[in-house]
């Protein structure tokens, strides 16, 4: 027999995608914001989905080449043809054919029509694999151009000078998460290079970009600083999702040093009611 909770989880489940994206209606919203503090199962859920969509949203979108592009028009145009109704008589000369009657045919019932999706899904599926294939494994070299402005400079100055395009090389969004998801990877990480991440985390206009920051400074935790400036950086945040995902780190990390920022969030006027219920749990488990 199903207990009230699970009962209740299980029918808040199919809502949290919408709740993360954002566009449940407001009473939806409330009541999944009310369930989220007392439910670890469905906080799991919603931190999984929020970490989807950021990556998501980081990926650019690859422009297929000319060769398949190409390719895909001239088989969809071929497949069109094909379904063109067999028996259409000569149209005629004296009646222009723009003036003739449209027909619509349904794309679930034609077995020709379901070949035609088939090849489309096909011809998108490849160019995701040849997307994913360059980044997995060989990455964006325009990228890792941007990491490379000098061997005698340290690693901070890098950073710091490819993040803010000062070292002439143009950074998009995309370009300083990887570059702060990077930070973390190199053996010479230090107090400087923290800064560095603070200053994204605090200043960054892109929220995506602070929430890459605070995921690295999460990777360096046990370096001085790391999670004093998590709390900190508190009261400066706007984002709710930079926010939460600060609350759950100075949770996490046991900085007990947040909760005067916790509080504060707790009763802000214009955070969230999700921010400021994750905000006053958060308290109690520092407490």
């Amino acid at each position: 027999m199903k207990t009230p909770e699970f009962s209740i989880c299980h029918e808040l489940e199919a809502l949290l995608p919408a709740y993360v994206e954002r566009s449940l209606p407001a009473a939806e919203a409330e009541r999944v914001a009310a369930h989220l503090p007392n439910c670890p199962s469905c906080q799991l859920q919603v931190t999984q989905l929020r970490a989807l969509s950021d990556d998501l949203d980081a990926a650019l979108p690859e422009v297929p080449r000319t060769a398949l592009r190409a390719n895909f028009m001239a088989m969809l145009e071929q497949q069109k043809q094909l379904l063109k109704p067999e028996a259409t008589a000569t149209p005629s000369p004296t009646v222009p054919e723009a003036k003739s009657e449209a027909k619509v045919v349904s794309m679930w019932s034609t077995g020709l029509a379901s070949n035609w999706l088939r090849v489309a899904a096909s011809i998108v599926l490849i160019a995701s694999g040849v997307f994913l294939g360059r980044n997995l494994h060989w990455g964006n070299p325009g990228n890792a151009n941007l990491a490379a402005t000098g061997p005698e400079k340290p690693a901070h100055v890098e950073l710091a000078q490819a993040l803010s395009g000062s070292n002439g090389h143009a950074v998009s969004a995309s370009d300083r998460i990887q570059l702060v998801t990077n930070s973390t990877k190199a053996p010479d990480a230090n107090d400087a290079t923290v800064q560095v991440l603070l200053n994204t985390l605090n200043f960054d206009p892109n929220p995506n970009v602070r929430l890459a920051a605070c995921e690295a400074l999460y990777r360096l935790r046990d370096a001085p600083g790391v999670r004093e400036g998590l709390a900190n950086s508190l009261p400066i945040q706007t984002d709710p999702n930079v926010q939460i995902a600060l609350i759950d780190m100075v949770v996490s990390l046991r900085v007990h040093r947040a909760v005067p920022q916790l509080q504060r969030l707790a009763k802000k006027p214009d955070a969230l009611p999700v921010v400021r219920a994750q905000a006053e749990a958060g308290i109690g488990k520092l407490i």
